[in-house]
């Protein structure tokens, strides 16, 4: 009996990477098994490997050690001040050399512009990655933002991060910003730029050279439809501060926030306004947000939260009126509706107040998002005051958090929004400290 030997058909060296999660799969499917997204896995051929014995290896130095007392000396000037007070509130110190930094929000809120700014503030050298704009573009936009000359400024016309790593490299004591992380590409990486792996492996290239030459790299990332940073999200594991700017493109104020840092606090909040200038810092942000307030109308109340360490003033404007549909409406804008629903549920239980057949609308002015739970009280004393059409007490503002018990509960800093209160010159105040449930709030 004859033994046929067939060949060896050699293994596929392909790899499909998902284009939504980013995960690596052996084989093409149409859908992924991992995010069960349709469609999104493509083939990419991975780094070529040495055959066994087919080379020598190559020589490895072991890690350079330092004592702890040797690392700190070793960095002179380890931070860097950006000289926008705003964004200096939100980092922390600064500038840290060899800190990786991720700034993400939605189209046109401002991302470039508050970088070019950045840019033109900080001392050092600056090199600006122009992979979504031309050089020109950017040079426009420099020169409509500052009237002085910027020779500190160098635009790179490059998506290669390649090249972008030999730049850091010839030039460790400077500021680079990559805009966007989701434009660029690596030659070691087959995808198209944007695509999860493609940004992975980006991302990795422009961190280790950042962290080996001490260099501050400012990345901007893209967001999804929901409101997340777009591609993998081992890019934020990756990097030391995630920077989020956010705010109402049909409004000027924009909020910078902190979601992650390792070198400062993540608490604190940079506010801007856009203006036709660029955007300006805003030391009196109530003044803005309570700008064409009609004072004792009824339905609007003057609550106060916490943006990071500040206290700050807003206005909430609630209407409820009576219901043409069978199930009513509760529309929310700057809150969420499932907090809009669970506050009407306290008030119908607790007050007996009549909404379970009326339609109702709460909105914070200036295009804030309010997700601090002190506002609570605010939203439900709009909603009474609207329900029974009688204004709030003059010169009044209000803060605290609503149990489902219809108690009032304390909230983080009740002692500093207090104080402040009392120095704006309030004269009513309505807070924990003053009184414990809605039912003794009598209006």
């Amino acid at each position: 009996m004859y033994h046929v030997k067939y060949p060896q058909m050699s293994r596929s060296t392909a790899i499909f990477f998902c284009n939504s999660c980013g995960n690596e799969f052996a084989k093409w499917s149409g859908q992924c098994p991992a995010c069960h997204e349709w469609n999104t896995l493509v083939e990419a051929t991975p780094f070529l490997k040495t055959q066994r014995g087919g080379a020598r290896k190559a020589s490895t130095k072991p890690a350079e050690a330092f004592s702890v007392k040797q690392a700190l000396t070793s960095q002179k000037g380890y931070t860097l001040t950006t000289g926008i007070g705003e964004f200096d509130r939100v980092l922390g110190p600064g500038l840290t050399r060899g800190g990786v930094y991720l700034l993400a929000g939605q189209p046109g809120i401002g991302k470039s512009t508050l970088l070019t700014q950045l840019a033109i503030s900080i001392q050092s050298n600056v090199f600006y990655v122009c992979s979504e704009e031309n050089t020109a573009q950017v040079a426009t936009r420099i020169c409509r933002l500052s009237k002085k000359d910027t020779p500190n400024i160098h635009l790179l016309n490059t998506s290669l991060v390649d090249s972008v790593c030999e730049t850091i490299a010839k030039n460790p004591d400077s500021l680079v910003i990559i805009d966007s992380i989701q434009s660029v590409y690596t030659n070691q990486n087959a995808t198209t730029p944007g695509s999860p792996s493609q940004i992975r492996d980006s991302a990795s290239l422009l961190i280790q050279t950042a962290k080996e030459h001490s260099t501050p790299l400012m990345i901007v990332g893209h967001v999804t439809k929901d409101g997340n940073i777009a591609g993998p999200k081992m890019l934020e594991h990756m990097v030391d501060t995630v920077l989020d700017l956010s705010g109402d493109r049909q409004h000027l104020l924009r909020l910078l926030r902190t979601n992650k840092n390792r070198f400062g606090p993540t608490d604190e909040t940079g506010i801007f306004q856009m203006t036709g200038a660029g955007l300006a810092e805003v030391k009196d942000p109530g003044a803005i947000l309570l700008e064409g307030r009609i004072k004792n109308a009824p339905g609007s109340c003057l609550t106060m939260i916490m943006e990071g360490t500040r206290p700050l003033t807003i206005e909430i404007q609630a209407l409820v009126v009576a219901s043409p549909l069978p199930i009513p409406r509760r529309i929310a804008k700057g809150i969420s509706i499932n907090r809009l629903q669970l506050i009407c549920a306290i008030l119908t239980k607790h007050l007996h107040l009549p909404i379970g057949d009326k339609d109702v609308f709460v909105n914070v002015t200036g295009g804030l998002d309010v997700k601090d739970p002190g506002a609570d009280l605010g939203i439900a004393l709009a909603l009474i005051s609207s329900a029974k059409n009688t204004p709030l007490p003059e010169n009044s503002i209000c803060f605290g958090e609503l149990g489902l018990l219809g108690e009032i509960r304390k909230v983080s800093f009740g002692d500093k929004m207090l104080k402040e209160a009392k120095a704006l010159g309030y004269s009513q105040i309505f807070s924990p400290t003053t009184h414990r449930t809605i039912r003794e709030i009598k209006l």
